[in-house]
């Protein structure tokens, strides 16, 4: 199954993850793509459906990078996935509710709202690199 979004700029073409460990890196580059085309549709003037048509892609973009995350967990930690996994699902239906409000047949999109849609997703990830970061750098 492959996604195509259109975009003002390009196409962005999402083909499906070839292995388990790959999959992590590109379901990330897929989010992370979302994200970006998100933002940059909801500065639009005239952005918002294009941003409601990107988090209809996002949202199960995004389960899918948990699940692959939440399956590496499992296999790799003692405490494996439980921590992570409410914090995801919690994280998933924000996202729903904001893309049912907004996509809703006689829904008017407010850039306030989707402008919102993704801070829990955005600060998740954030909060992940900085660990990763904070860990790797050397002891003063």
């Amino acid at each position: 199954m492959q996604f195509v979004l259109p975009t003002r700029r390009t196409d962005v073409l999402l083909d499906p993850p070839r292995t388990e460990y790959g999959s992590l890196t590109e379901h990330r580059q897929r989010v992370f793509t979302l994200i970006v085309e998100f933002q940059r549709a909801v500065a639009r003037p005239r952005g918002l459906r294009d941003a409601v048509a990107i988090l209809q892609a996002l949202v199960p973009s995004s389960r899918a990078y948990f699940a692959v995350v939440e399956s590496l967990l499992d296999r790799i930690t003692a405490a494996g996935a439980a921590p992570h996994r409410d914090q995801h699902r919690r994280i998933l239906a924000e996202m729903k509710q904001t893309l049912d409000r907004c996509a809703a047949p006689d829904a008017k999109p407010l850039a306030a709202d989707l402008a919102h849609a993704l801070d829990a997703l955005v600060i998740h990830e954030a909060t992940i690199r900085l660990r990763d970061s904070v860990e790797l750098a050397p002891a003063c």
